[in-house]
């Protein structure tokens, strides 16, 4: 679950929804900039899917005694997490093995800047390491990678979680100054596209609808809805956090993402 506070609210998206939210971005990303010899339905299969193993553990939210708020995809324990990020991976690999391969490859790294360890993690390592080494050989086979190809992608499916997440974590309008830390330098990984030119793409608010992206990634102004519930606090300490989230009616938010004005 993505989770953030506003008003007296807890503002809350659920996680596949927001991979949804991200394959949307993929499917209008500037395709001049994809490699030609790409994988492109896979790969937008992959992005959309890519947090499909949380379906199932975002039906109903968990308490977070320690912090007095719900787990999140940051702080929920690991080791059950780890259990679904492999259902996930396995499920994307029975309809893509390189969309396995590429997701396998993305929650290695998000691992790795968690920083967190135990046997349970060594051993889920070791099972994806094994996943991504037997694909690898299957497409060897089949259909070989191009240069850079894996690279490129993974830059993509980085980019495109990076800001549908940044939507939901941020409250429309927010002035540039009160953004998020994690996106405050600009989107992480962005320089590497060649239309940049070596900047980092960033975003800012130009209205409470209408987010600014500089330099601008896709073809044209793009029009994305996503639905989220915004669950009262006061429901929350009557009702619990799972009465509470089931009973709170989802609501769509509607954002264009637009080019920076010159």
């Amino acid at each position: 679950m993505i989770c953030r506070e506003q008003d007296g609210y807890l503002v809350m998206l659920r996680q596949h929804e927001h991979g949804l939210l991200a394959g949307k971005f993929a499917e209008w990303f500037k395709e001049q900039h994809v490699p030609a010899e790409g994988r492109r339905a896979e790969v937008l299969r992959a992005v959309s899917n890519h947090d499909r193993g949380w379906i199932d553990l975002d039906e109903t939210p968990f308490w977070n005694d320690a912090e007095g708020a719900p787990y999140t995809f940051m702080d929920f324990p690991l080791v059950p997490k780890l259990t679904f990020y492999r259902r996930g991976l396995d499920e994307i690999e029975a309809d893509t093995p390189y969309g396995a391969l590429l997701c396998s490859s993305h929650y290695e790294r998000l691992i790795e800047v968690s920083g967190e360890d135990c046997p349970e993690l060594t051993a889920y390592l070791k099972h994806e390491e094994d996943r991504r080494a037997r694909i690898h050989r299957l497409l060897e086979n089949s259909k070989p990678l191009a240069e850079g190809e894996l690279y490129y992608d993974a830059r993509l499916l980085q980019f495109c979680d990076d800001l549908s997440l940044y939507l939901g974590l941020s409250r429309p309008g927010t002035p540039k100054s009160e953004e998020h830390p994690w996106f405050r330098d600009g989107f992480s990984g962005s320089e590497d596209f060649s239309f940049t030119s070596g900047r980092l793409i960033s975003a800012e608010w130009q209205d409470k609808t209408t987010l600014l992206l500089d330099p601008f990634p896709f073809t044209e102004n793009v029009e994305v809805s996503f639905k989220l519930r915004r669950v009262s606090k006061k429901d929350v300490e009557r009702k619990g956090i799972a009465l509470a989230f089931s009973g709170t009616p989802e609501e769509e938010c509607r954002i264009t993402v637009a080019s920076k004005p010159e």
